[in-house]
């Protein structure tokens, strides 16, 4: 309130390095704790999470190294990720 804005109006969007992989990986974290990747039921959920507990209204995906994603991996992103995920949290 005090920057004149109504907090619920106050979008929250997070960025998520990492790969999309066929298969679940072990751990989808580094020893730091911080996000690598995995599988599209391993984003989704990692997602569906984001929203869930902490908010969350949009998402950033780059690559690991941080530059733009494969056009494989955006696509997988856009075909099956994010629909999962928008429907999990409806």
């Amino acid at each position: 309130m005090g920057a004149g804005r109504d907090p619920r109006e106050i979008r929250t969007v997070f960025n998520f390095p990492g790969r999309i992989t066929d298969r679940p990986l072990t751990a989808t974290r580094d020893e730091d704790g911080r996000w690598i990747g995995g599988s599209v039921d391993q984003w989704v959920e990692e997602l569906t999470g984001a929203v869930l507990e902490h908010g969350a209204s949009g998402f950033v995906l780059f690559s690991p190294g941080g530059g733009t994603q494969d056009i494989d991996s955006l696509a997988c992103w856009g075909r099956e990720i994010a629909p999962a995920v928008r429907e999990a949290g409806a």
